[in-house]
């Protein structure tokens, strides 16, 4: 099943390259002793990768739920 997801993230990844209109962005988000961080890469056909990283600290549980919100993360 995981080798399904890896074999489309390949193909997606080669399109990138035969496309000047596609984007690939990859996220990641956590929240762990009361730190939430949001990562994201962003990588467009000739242009470089960018990075984009936010924190949080001493975040509440409605808080986390109105970054998740902000960081479009479900």
């Amino acid at each position: 099943m995981t080798s399904d997801y890896y074999n489309k993230l390949d193909d997606l990844v080669l399109e990138l390259f035969s496309s000047l209109s596609t984007a690939i962005v990859v996220t990641d988000a956590s929240i762990k002793n009361d730190i939430a961080t949001s990562i994201s890469h962003v990588h467009l056909a000739n242009h470089p990768m960018t990075k984009t990283v936010y924190h949080v600290i001493f975040i509440t549980s409605t808080e986390a739920e109105l970054f998740a919100i902000r960081c479009s993360i479900n």
